[in-house]
């Protein structure tokens, strides 16, 4: 029993690394280009404040070519190793810790029999079904607990993706900030993170489990992978749209601790001084790059999971 745990947590590990590490070289892009468009968007409220702001699409293309033209296409990859060795080990740690907690929410049904819920499989998925409630849960208690053990990644990251410092390298802008503000500069934005990420995921987790359900139900010809892939894009997307102010607010707290020292004096600041639809910007790189996250992620999570098992890996 305890060699059958061992090798399902190391195939819960493996598989979320391996879906990070392709999700980080596809999807960078989108992640340093809502970066830079977010902080633009920052400097023509104050160039502009009392006009007309410029068109989001105006401005995307303004931003991709401004990239292109200044740093070659492959500026678009900037920060890439900073996400890597956040989304990898982060992306691997999330998916197991909520594996781990998912799998003890199925326990204690098995054990109590008391509960239907777990009576269901998903045809493909090697993952229990539980309740709305415990897949809000377990998303939301998974990732605020690795949000916090790679918090200090994050905000190098985004420092390092930003060109309002111009670092020359991750640990450029790690000693810097070190040197700055402390270590608890490394911890800068870790509320309005939470807030955005522990409910965002809770909510994919649910979302995610309740397309699969209602796919197999409807759609009993669908193929496994098909069925997580669908489910895996519109949860993503609806996920991320219920979330994206706290995702703008976080950016701007990293980027500017000192103008943005905490969540709700931020979100004063922007909406006093920007407006409501502020709270939006960036938010259709969002959807584009969770979405396809997503999809990405828990296809090959699911796919890799059920290959690791069978394998005996």
């Amino acid at each position: 029993m305890g060699s059958l745990q061992k090798n399902e947590n190391r195939a819960y590990l493996m598989a979320g690394a391996t879906s990070g590490l392709i999700s980080c070289f596809l999807l960078q892009p989108f992640d340093l280009v809502k970066t830079r468009l977010q902080q633009e968007r920052q400097r023509q409220n104050r160039l502009l404040r009392g006009q007309k702001a410029i068109p989001l699409n105006s401005t995307l293309i303004h931003t991709v070519r401004e990239i292109i033209i200044k740093e070659s296409i492959f500026g678009l990859w900037r920060g890439t190793i900073p996400t890597i060795m956040r989304n990898v080990p982060g992306t691997a740690l999330y998916y197991s810790a909520l594996s781990q907690i998912r799998n003890l929410f199925s326990l204690r049904h098995q054990i109590s029999s008391s509960s239907s819920v777990s009576q269901r499989s998903i045809t493909g998925s090697s993952l229990p079904v539980l309740s709305d409630k415990e897949n809000l849960i377990s998303g939301m208690v998974a990732r605020g607990s690795v949000g916090f053990v790679m918090m200090p990644v994050t905000v190098v990251k985004v420092r390092y993706e930003s060109n309002f410092y111009n670092y020359k390298s991750m640990w450029d802008a790690l000693s810097s900030i070190v040197r700055t503000d402390g270590v608890k500069g490394l911890f800068y934005g870790y509320g309005a993170t939470v807030t955005k990420d522990a409910p965002a995921a809770g909510l994919n987790v649910l979302f995610y489990e309740r397309f699969k359900l209602t796919l197999q139900d409807y759609s009993p010809s669908l193929s496994p992978t098909v069925t997580h892939m669908i489910s895996g894009t519109f949860s993503g997307s609806l996920a991320a749209l219920i979330t994206h102010p706290f995702d703008m607010l976080k950016t701007r707290i990293q980027l500017k601790p000192y103008e943005y020292s905490n969540m709700f004096r931020g979100a004063r600041k922007v909406l006093k001084e920007e407006g409501f639809l502020r709270f939006f910007d960036g938010l259709t790189l969002r959807l584009g790059r969770k979405s396809m996250q997503n999809a990405i992620g828990w296809t090959l999570f699911e796919e890799l999971v059920t290959w690791f098992q069978k394998n005996g890996i």
